[in-house]
């Protein structure tokens, strides 16, 4: 139970290394979590005295180790297929011991952003229904970090748990608004659990209002240099400081065998899309290589383009952000879940936070599914990949041409439009282009797999764009009902360097 798992978490503590002050068994490990599956070997790991021998026994087996100089141990354990519950006792010579209980082994994954993954499942649509139905899922297991901790340097331990491992229930999935727990994470492992049938640890790291550069390590900064665009540093350190989440919420889970990740961040960085088309893809990849455990170097990342929201100024400030976050994709093993229709204007919680959570965690799931379990499934929505002119000025008509694996069977056009409460200059669908600061809004027809966009233009076509406002419309899918990715060619987002 929950009230269990904190008061193992408190027995626990009260273990700490004479040296470190820090707890024997790492204080993101517990009893009732998922550990990583086979074929990579689950990794357990604390703090000691140096010298100290540490053992672990599993299965009626034994593995030890000798604590290095800095006190730090770790023990992998044989790749265990998914299953369980076990139960795993570590001691020391020193005269620590730890037991733990219920232990699966599945897959696990890391859920991290802003405040639209720390968003809980009471705060969805239907949150009544959705958190009673958590009961039928107690081979998926939760862990919320708690958010009253930064870092200047990188840190070994979390310094703030919400709520330590527990087995997903009405309690655990329940908690109070902005607590615990993430909908977006709990709706894309539950999806993802209906698929695969396989033990899930889902870990929820994250921070309202944070910046991409907060979850950055300086590595990963140094990739993208613009002084214009960085996050400055302040003296006490705050949750936007650079890398400052990134050693108090991230570095903690470096040793943790994991399977994947999703994200959901981005709103925070709007109006710096140059700068995010480079820092997000080089988060990315960093934190791939400082992945530690048995995790391989290329695990799945899966993040959530942004959803529309209402912001009074520039139509382009969401878009141009959206269009950086798809520079992502250029990175093997990446899936994006679009949420351009999941608007939600009359949200009790600001229109910025849809509560549509289900949507963006079956959409989450999809990519996971066909890229880490290669299932043979459509994960994706029309990706456009270029634009013909058919007639220039003044009747231009524009083709464009989709990624073919994007279409699935077949595109189709819905019947959307513009929500009376907003401003044109904030919701558009497609526009032709005759100068880069000369755009027209445009009508679209069918051709096979392709569009015809026409509208009436002075001049020559310059390009051609869809989903070019803060509350765009959305009428493009595909007919397995994934919504087509917003495009703008030529691509205004370029990368700094």
């Amino acid at each position: 139970t929950q009230s269990t798992g904190k008061l193992l978490i408190l027995l626990v503590a009260t273990l700490f290394s004479v040296a470190f002050g820090l707890d024997f068994l790492s204080n993101t490990l517990g009893s009732h979590m998922v550990l990583q599956r086979a074929p990579q070997r689950a990794n357990l790991w604390g703090f000691t005295t140096a010298g100290v021998r540490v053992e672990v026994i599993f299965r009626t087996l034994s593995y030890s180790t000798i604590a290095n100089a800095k006190g730090e141990w770790n023990v992998f354990l044989p790749p265990t297929p998914a299953g369980g519950p076990y139960t795993i006792r570590v001691l020391s010579d020193a005269g620590e011991s730890v037991f733990l209980e219920d232990i699966l082994f599945g897959d696990v994954y890391i859920c991290s952003g802003q405040s639209n993954m720390q968003f809980t499942v009471r705060e969805a649509f239907n949150s009544t229904a959705e958190i009673a139905a958590a009961a039928n899922y107690n081979q998926i297991r939760v862990f919320t970090v708690g958010q009253r901790t930064t870092s200047l340097t990188p840190e070994p331990e979390l310094g703030f748990i919400e709520q330590a491992w527990a087995v997903a229930s009405p309690t655990s999935i329940g908690g109070p608004d902005w607590d615990y727990f993430s909908a977006t994470c709990w709706f894309f492992g539950r999806d993802l659990f209906d698929a695969i049938h396989v033990p899930l640890g889902l870990i929820s790291t994250n921070w309202g209002g944070t910046y991409v550069q907060a979850w950055s390590s300086p590595d990963a900064l140094a990739k993208c240099t613009n002084a214009e665009e960085s996050v400055s540093s302040v003296e006490a350190p705050g949750p936007n400081t650079p890398s400052v989440l990134w050693n108090a919420m991230i570095v903690p889970y470096l040793p943790m065998s994991i399977t994947g990740a999703t994200w959901y961040q981005g709103e925070a960085n709007a109006g710096q899309a140059d700068y995010y088309a480079c820092a997000f893809p080089a988060m990315i990849a960093d934190w791939r290589l400082k992945w530690g455990g048995d995790t391989p170097r290329d695990f799945g990342f899966y993040f959530v383009q942004l959803a529309p929201w209402i912001i009074n100024g520039s139509q382009s400030i969401e878009a141009t952000i959206r269009l950086a976050q798809l520079y992502a994709l250029k990175l093997p093993k990446v899936g994006v879940a679009i949420s351009m229709d999941n608007g939600d204007p009359t949200s009790p919680y600001n229109n910025i936070h849809p509560r549509y959570k289900q949507v963006v965690g079956y959409r989450l799931s999809l990519p996971a599914r066909a890229i880490t379990y290669n299932q043979k499934i459509q994960y994706e929505g029309p990706y456009a990949t270029n634009f013909i002119i058919v007639s220039d000025g003044p009747n231009a008509v524009v083709a464009v041409n989709f990624e073919p694996s994007s279409i699935g069977s077949g595109l189709i056009l819905t019947d959307a439009h513009c929500a009376s409460d907003l401003t044109p200059d904030q919701c558009a669908g497609f526009e032709i282009g005759s100068s880069e600061n000369s755009w027209h809004a445009a009508t679209v027809s069918l051709d096979r797999d392709r569009i015809l966009v026409r509208a009436t233009i002075t001049g020559r076509v310059y390009g051609v764009r869809y989903g070019w406002a803060n509350y765009p419309i959305a009428t493009l899918y595909n007919k397995e009902g994934l919504p087509a990715v917003p495009f703008a060619f030529p691509n205004p987002v370029v990368p700094v360097k």
